[in-house]
Formats: C-alpha cells, sequence, structure tokens
C-alpha cells in the first residue's frame, strides 16, 4: 500500500521509490540514463525498496542498449548484496500485426471498451479509425500516431493480451513497494509510436491498474530544431490537445461528462515537458566542421542523452526528495490543502540551461574568468530558448545549478537570478528557489529550470505546429490523432453537430467533447497568470471558513 511521502505536521518528508514505463526510442533513452546514474543502487540499499521498469516500443531495434544497461544494473546489485528479485526490469518489443490481423482487432474494439467500462455507448456506425488504404510501416520505421494506437490496442485486448498482462505484472510489483512510490512515464510529444501509445497506456496504468493510488508523471519530450521536420511539426500539434484535455481540469470535465471515469487525467502526479533546445543550441552555435548530416547526427545523440541524464539526475536525487518538492509546485502531493487546481496551467517546463561544453569557446586550464564569461553568456540565453512565447509568466521558479565550487560565484548566481526573473510576475507573490550542486569538473556547467504555470499556449512549437497541420488533407490529420479515436473523436477539429465545441466524429455522428473549440485551437482570450488562477481557488474555498470570535 502507498504511505504518505509528506507529513505536514513536521514538514519531514520521506524517502521513496521511482518506478519507471518508457515508451519509444526516448522512453528506452530515458532508463539507460535512470540505470546509469548510480542513485537507484543507494535507493534498493533500504531493505523496503523496489524498482520496476517496463519499456514498451514497436520492435526492438532501439532498446538493446537499455537492456545492456539493465544487464549491468542487476550485476551491480549482486556485487552490493542487494537482492536483484527487488527490481523488475522488463522489455516489451510489439510485433508490426498484417494487415488482416490489425484490422480484424480494430473491428473488434466495440467489445473490447464494453468490457473494460460498462458505461460505454455501443456506436451503431463505429468503423476501424484507420483507413483502408493505409500503407502500415514496418518496424523500425516512424509509425503515425492512430497507427501506433491500433497496435498498442492489439496487444492489450487480444488474446494472449500481452500488454495487459506487463501492467498488471508491473503494478504488482510496485504494490509490493513499501516505501512511498511514484511512477514516471517517459516519451516523445513529437514521436508517433510515444505519444500514439502513451493516450492509452497511461490510462490503463493509472486508471484501471493503480486505481488512481500512486501519482503518475509525465514526461513529455519536446523536439529541438535539430530534430526531423517528422518530429517537430503538424504531428505535435493533436498531441498537444490531447495532452492538454487530460491535464486542464476543466476541458478534462467537459471529457469526462461525456465518455465517462475512464477518460480522467491519467497524469495523476503531474506532467514536465522537457526541453532540449537550449543543449542543442550549446552545441550547434560554435562547431561547424566535418560533414553536417553526420555532425548533426552526433549532435542530437548527444543533446538526447545530455538532456535525458539531467532530468534522471533531478528525479533521483536526495532518494526522490527533489523531484517531490518540485512537484509541490503544481500542487501534486496528494496533500488535501495543495492541490488547487492550476487549470489550463497544469504543465511544468523542465529546461536544461547549458553553460559550459567540452573543447567548445574555453578548454580546461584557461583562466576562470574566461570560463565566467562564457557563463554569463549563456545565462543571457536562457529566455531566448527555454520555448516559451515572449512575455510567458509565472509565480515560481525552482532550479539547481551544476557547476564546479570555484567557478560559480556571486555575480553569477545573481546574473542567473537575474535572468530567470523574465519569467516571473513583478509581485511579492514571485520567488525563485536556486538550489547548488557542486560538478565534478571544469567541463559541464548546467541549470535545471522547472518553471510551473505553463500553458500550451505558451510554446512557441504549439502554433508552429498548429500552422503546419493546418495544410494537411482530412486523411494526413486523421493519422495524426491517437487519444479518444476509438470513441470516434478527433479532438482537434471542431463538432460536427454543436457549433463551437470542438471534437468531430469520424463516422458523422454526435461524438463529440464538451470542450469550446476556441480552446483546442489556442484561439481563446490569453489566459490568465497561475498566481491568479490559484488565488481564484482559494477564494471559493474561502467562502465556508468561519471567523474567530
Amino acid at each position: 500500500m502507498p504511505l504518505s511521502m509528506y507529513h505536514s505536521a513536521s514538514g519531514s518528508q520521506s524517502p521513496h521509490c521511482l518506478h519507471f514505463v518508457g515508451i519509444g526510442r526516448t522512453g528506452a533513452g530515458m532508463l539507460d540514463s535512470m540505470l546509469r546514474t548510480g542513485e537507484l543502487e543507494d535507493i534498493l540499499e533500504d531493505p523496503r525498496a523496489r524498482f520496476t521498469a517496463l519499456v514498451v516500443d514497436i520492435g526492438e531495434q532501439d532498446m538493446m542498449q537499455a537492456k545492456d544497461y539493465a544487464e549491468g544494473f542487476i550485476d551491480r546489485l549482486k556485487e552490493r548484496n542487494i537482492p536483484p528479485e527487488r527490481a523488475q526490469i522488463r522489455f516489451v518489443s510489439l510485433e508490426v500485426p498484417s494487415r488482416d490481423e490489425l484490422f480484424a482487432s480494430l473491428r473488434r474494439y466495440r467489445e473490447y471498451l464494453k468490457l473494460e467500462y460498462p458505461r460505454y455507448y455501443w456506436n451503431p456506425n463505429y468503423e476501424p479509425w484507420i483507413p483502408d488504404s493505409v500503407e502500415i510501416p514496418k518496424a523500425g520505421e516512424h509509425f503515425p500516431r492512430a497507427i501506433a494506437k491500433a497496435i498498442y490496442g492489439k496487444a492489450y485486448y487480444d488474446e494472449p493480451r500481452t500488454l495487459e498482462k506487463e501492467l498488471e505484472d508491473f503494478a504488482k510489483s510496485v504494490d509490493q513497494t513499501k516505501l512511498p512510490s511514484m511512477v514516471l512515464v517517459s516519451f516523445a510529444m513529437g514521436g508517433g509510436t510515444g505519444s500514439g501509445i502513451v493516450v492509452d497506456l497511461v490510462r490503463h496504468l493509472s486508471n484501471v491498474k493503480l486505481g488512481r493510488r500512486i501519482p503518475v508523471i509525465g514526461i513529455g519530450t519536446l523536439p529541438c530544431s535539430g530534430d526531423p521536420e517528422v518530429y517537430r511539426g503538424s504531428n505535435l500539434f493533436p498531441t498537444f490537445n490531447e495532452l492538454d484535455c487530460m491535464l486542464d481540469d476543466d476541458k478534462n470535465q467537459g471529457v469526462v461528462t461525456v465518455w465517462g471515469d475512464l477518460y480522467r487525467n491519467p497524469f495523476t502526479g503531474g506532467f514536465f515537458a522537457l526541453s532540449m533546445e537550449n543543449s542543442w543550441q550549446r552545441l550547434t552555435r560554435y562547431t561547424d566542421t566535418g560533414t553536417q548530416s553526420v555532425r548533426d547526427r552526433m549532435r542530437l545523440q548527444v543533446t538526447n542523452k545530455f538532456v535525458a541524464d539531467a532530468f534522471m539526475r533531478i528525479a533521483l536525487d536526495d532518494y526522490g526528495r527533489t523531484l517531490f518538492k518540485a512537484l509541490r509546485l503544481v500542487g501534486q502531493t496528494t496533500a488535501p490543502h495543495e492541490a488547487i487546481s492550476s487549470k489550463s496551467r497544469s504543465w511544468t517546463l523542465y529546461n536544461v540551461a547549458k553553460f559550459t561544453h567540452p573543447a567548445v569557446q574555453v578548454l580546461p586550464g584557461e583562466p576562470l574568468s574566461k570560463w565566467r564569461q562564457v557563463i554569463s553568456q549563456w545565462i543571457d540565453h536562457i529566455p531566448e530558448y527555454a520555448g516559451l512565447k515572449e512575455g510567458f509568466k509565472t509565480d515560481y521558479a525552482e532550479c539547481v545549478v551544476h557547476a564546479p565550487r570555484e567557478m560559480w560565484n556571486e555575480k553569477l548566481d545573481d546574473k542567473f537570478k537575474e535572468g530567470l526573473s523574465t519569467f516571473l510576475l513583478e509581485s511579492e507573490d514571485s520567488a525563485i528557489k536556486v538550489t547548488h550542486r557542486e560538478f565534478f569538473d571544469h567541463l559541464t556547467a548546467f541549470a535545471d529550470i522547472m518553471l510551473p504555470g505553463v500553458a500550451k499556449t505558451d510554446f512557441v512549437s504549439f502554433y508552429e505546429s498548429r500552422d503546419s497541420y493546418d495544410t494537411l488533407s482530412w486523411d494526413e490529420k486523421l493519422l495524426l490523432h491517437s487519444w479518444l479515436l476509438d470513441l470516434g473523436v478527433m479532438i482537434s477539429e471542431p463538432a460536427i453537430r454543436f457549433e463551437g465545441m470542438a471534437g468531430e466524429c469520424l463516422w458523422g455522428c454526435a461524438c463529440w467533447i464538451v470542450v469550446p473549440y476556441d480552446q483546442v485551437r489556442g484561439d481563446a482570450a490569453s489566459v490568465a497568470p497561475r498566481r491568479d488562477i490559484l488565488r481564484e481557488g482559494i477564494a471559493a474555498m474561502t467562502k465556508t471558513v468561519v471567523a474567530t470570535p
């Protein structure tokens, strides 16, 4: 049974266990980083602790390295006399079914949903959401979100129900943990496999297998400008909208009103959007030797690995306490007095501001003044490469600076805080919390920056992807959707029969969601700052307060 992570009377916070689900190449890479930190072994020294991990992908080509690290991790546990059975790490490689097999499964979807949720409306107009003429990719190729969803559904619902059993085993392993637990779910927001599968997998994990008892935290990695167009273009727009209709309590209630509790927000512990742009820019601004295609591929690999490593250091830091404190920013600690909804500002940006890089601009042995000059220059770039629209404001920033102790000084600290203030409202209600961690050498200095209170319309990539999405045909748009397709709903399109509402029905019937279409498009009035949203929520609660005589 899950235990309390926070004792409100004393302010003490217990150690806890982080469990992991990774989807697609990005999810496998994040597990790779998690296993390499060395922190997991320390957590498992506690006999009450367990670690449970599951990686799911279409094909196995992108999970081989994580498998190797998993084997090494088990060996390290044995060397430290930690029972290896307290770590359960599984890998599920989904086969690409034949067209006939896939469509046979899709035609049974009403049966599956009726068994899963008795309130499901048996739609007489139902047809498979994938067009008959669509080409099914091969393992290793790019999978559109709608097809990835169909492959997941077959593995979850069709006998032998491989994924259903894996999620059941995952939940049972988590339940054996005798410390408080949180589950991290990692995927790429711009990919087809990860973003296409996650909307159903996390629903089944959180709302069915775990019963919403344990915080499930989304980790969606945003594409950077070095990614191929297929990952940073039109694919992102439906992904943003589907996640937003989960994370925003008001929008999510509009979905639940029509389709029931199975579609309640499954990210019960909050959601981090990971930005890679700063790290990508740090690598690319000062080196142009070699073949460009090879150079860019290597840079992208280094960028992905660096961001994943940085996030996992924070996630596992101090037995998970640092991540827990960051989640308190968004009221995701399960403490009722802290659970005031941020509504459409429920996204938390995780940005890695990279200040130095080996052999770029400055070399070991050069004066500290030159190192500080370079760091100062890249502090100036933080707002530029955060991926947020100019003018974004929130009320809090949680930051961790990693640098050698002799390199970082008060002058840099003051400049860093001044740069972060760009994102903060000018108010006594705003604050910056900066923690310092000593890094082991001069080659790498960086900062983890966590900004709560982000709305989807604050991301520059939201509007860029919307513009790209608008150029597509209806069939092309369909393949970019995932969540609610089995119900016949395309969230990013206007409802057919309900003017001003979102959710076009695939089959020309009356499927829809109780969400205004202009909010889905991002054309509604600008969203109030998180501070004002929270203030309004608190005001509603204080109406019940009885004045002291």
